[in-house]
C-alpha cells in the first residue's frame, strides 16, 4: 500500500482527491493536514466522505509516515511550506500548486506531472511532480501530438471556456475582490507556450489565451487554433498513433458535450479543418477537477509507483 498523507484540504481539488484516494485500492490515506481547520472531521469538510472515513485533520503531521504528499494548497503558502520543510529521504511530492510549472526541464529537481507529455519520466526518474494547470492540461493535450511531429510552425490562439465557480475554488489566485481571472489567464498562457518548447524545441511562436465562463460548474474546453497545411487525414493519423496507448485521451468525430467528460478523468478531442483557409482547430474537453488537477494527481501516483495508470480512476460520467 502507498501511504499517502495531503496538506491543505480547504478547497474543491483537495477535496476531489481525498474522495479518489479513500476508493483507491492500493492507497492508505494516512493523514490530511491543515493549520487553520485542525482538529475537524473529515468528513465536516470534505462533502460525500461520511461512513467513510473517520480521520482527523492534523495541524503538524510526521512526514517520516507517510510515502507521498500532495500539496493542495494555494502558490504562496505552498512555496512557504516547502522552504520549511525537511523532506525524509525517499519521500515523494506531487504539488498541484503550480508554483513549480516553469521550474523543470535538464537539471532541475521538479518534473513536470503530465502523463502523456512526461511519462517515461514519472515512471523511472521522478521525486518531485509539479502538476500542470487547468487550462495548460487541455491546451497541451490538444497541441502535443502536432508539438512531437514539429508541425507547430505559427503563431496559437487558444480559447479556454471554463467552469468560474469550481476554478475560483480551487487554490487558484485571488485578489481582494476575489478570483483573479486574467493573472490566472496569463499565467496558463505562459505555461503553455513554455511546456510547448520542451515538447518542439524550434517553436518559437507567440501563443496567446481568452477565457469565457461556463455555467457548467466542472467543465473546461479549450479551442486551440493555428495555421497547418497539413491534410485533415494525416494530422488525425497523428493523433491515433500519439495517443494510442494512453488510457485517458480519446479522439471522437462528434463535438464534444459535457456529459462526456464530467467526473471523469478523460479527455476527449475533436479535430476541425479548414482546407480552404488552412486553419486547424482542435477542440479539448476535460472535467476541471479531476483530469485538470485531483484525477491528473492521481494518474502521476500511479505511474510514480509503478501501477497501471487506470487503478483508481474508473470514475463515471453524469450521463452515462
Amino acid at each position: 500500500m502507498i501511504k499517502v498523507g495531503i496538506i491543505g484540504c480547504d478547497n474543491l481539488r483537495a477535496a476531489e482527491l481525498v474522495r479518489i484516494l479513500l476508493n483507491h485500492p492500493d492507497v492508505e490515506l494516512k493523514w490530511v493536514s491543515d493549520g487553520e481547520l485542525s482538529g475537524k472531521r473529515i468528513d465536516e469538510v470534505v462533502p460525500g466522505v461520511v461512513g467513510e472515513c473517520d480521520l482527523t485533520i492534523d495541524a503538524a503531521p510526521s512526514l517520516d509516515e507517510v510515502d507521498l504528499v500532495y500539496l493542495c494548497g494555494s502558490r504562496e503558502v505552498v512555496a512557504r511550506q516547502l522552504s520549511s520543510m525537511t523532506l525524509p529521504d525517499g519521500l515523494s511530492v506531487i504539488d498541484l500548486s503550480g508554483c513549480h510549472n516553469l521550474d523543470y526541464g535538464e537539471g532541475l529537481p521538479w518534473t513536470y506531472g503530465l502523463g502523456e507529455m512526461q511519462r517515461r519520466v514519472l515512471v523511472h526518474d521522478a521525486r518531485l511532480v509539479t502538476v500542470p494547470g487547468n487550462a495548460a492540461t487541455a491546451s497541451l493535450l490538444a497541441l502535443m501530438p502536432m508539438a512531437r511531429n514539429l508541425l507547430l510552425n505559427h503563431p496559437v490562439t487558444l480559447h479556454v471556456a471554463i467552469g468560474l465557480s469550481a476554478l475560483a475554488g480551487n487554490g487558484a489566485m485571488r485578489t481582494a475582490d476575489g478570483f483573479d481571472l486574467e493573472s490566472w489567464a496569463r499565467d496558463q498562457q505562459r505555461e503553455v507556450a513554455f511546456a510547448l518548447r520542451q515538447c518542439q524545441s524550434s517553436f518559437d511562436q507567440p501563443v496567446t489565451m481568452t477565457v469565457t465562463p461556463l455555467a457548467e460548474r466542472r467543465t473546461l474546453a479549450v479551442a486551440a487554433r493555428f495555421k497547418c497545411r497539413v491534410d485533415s487525414e494525416m494530422i488525425r493519423q497523428l493523433y491515433e498513433q500519439y495517443y494510442d496507448d494512453h488510457n485517458f485521451v480519446f479522439l471522437i468525430d462528434r463535438p464534444i458535450v459535457t456529459a462526456d467528460v464530467e467526473n471523469t478523468s478523460k479527455c476527449l478531442i475533436h479535430l476541425e479543418k479548414d482546407d480552404r483557409a488552412g486553419l486547424l482547430t482542435i477542440h479539448a474537453v476535460t472535467d476541471v477537477l479531476l483530469k485538470g488537477s485531483a484525477g491528473n494527481a492521481v494518474h502521476v501516483m500511479n505511474l510514480m509507483f509503478g501501477l497501471h495508470e487506470l487503478v483508481g480512476l474508473a470514475l463515471k460520467g453524469t450521463g452515462c
